[in-house]
């Protein structure tokens, strides 16, 4: 290499080293900014949650006050009620209606099984009515059997009575008693053959 190429060469990185100084520089302002903003915003991230801590505790401060107020409400209604007469007369107040609940429940109760006692004695009266009802039908019906078949052996024997003698036949001519002839008169000895007729 010559003199004259070495002499340009270091002119040229005469004229370049501050155009990379400059550029170094506006890169390093940018960085400074960035660096500003993201700090700026982790700021605003460390304030949003110091806030919502904040509104938080406000919120249950809030509830806190609405609690205390809702039960001096409470108590003055208590105290403004002439009837009240202190936490004892209320706890037997209240085993008065616990009582009194159990005994509509076991009223209730015992109606139910009364109610139950009265069909199954409803239903036991029912079928014992049909079981008379069935009884009574088969005497009928065996007593008609006996009368039919009472009448069957009477239809048989009809007039021939237990005890009598069966009617006569009809009587044979020409028969006599004994010792009598055929031709003889029957008008007896010393009577008069003559038959006088009938004035």
């Amino acid at each position: 290499m010559s003199a004259d190429e070495a002499s340009e060469a270091l002119a040229a990185n005469a004229e370049q080293q501050p155009v990379e100084d400059v550029e170094l520089e506006e890169l390093r302002r940018v960085r400074r900014a960035l660096s500003k903003m993201n700090q700026g915003i982790e700021n605003m991230q460390h304030q949003m949650k110091y806030f919502n801590s904040n509104v938080s505790q406000t919120t249950q401060l809030l509830d806190l006050w609405v609690r205390v107020l809702s039960q001096t409400v409470h108590s003055q209604s208590f105290l403004l009620n002439e009837e009240w007469h202190g936490s004892s007369m209320d706890s037997a107040r209240l085993n008065d209606l616990v009582q009194r609940d159990l005994r509509r429940q076991e009223e209730a109760e015992r109606m139910a099984r009364e109610a139950e006692l009265r069909r199954e004695h409803e239903l036991a009266q029912a079928r014992e009515q049909e079981n008379k009802r069935a009884e009574l039908a088969r005497a009928a019906e065996n007593a008609a059997r006996q009368q039919q078949q009472q009448q069957q052996p009477d239809r048989s024997r009809r007039g021939v009575l237990p005890g009598r003698r069966p009617p006569p036949g009809p009587a044979v001519r020409g028969r006599r008693g004994a010792g009598t002839r055929r031709g003889a008169s029957s008008i007896p000895p010393g009577t008069s053959s003559r038959i006088r007729a009938p004035r």
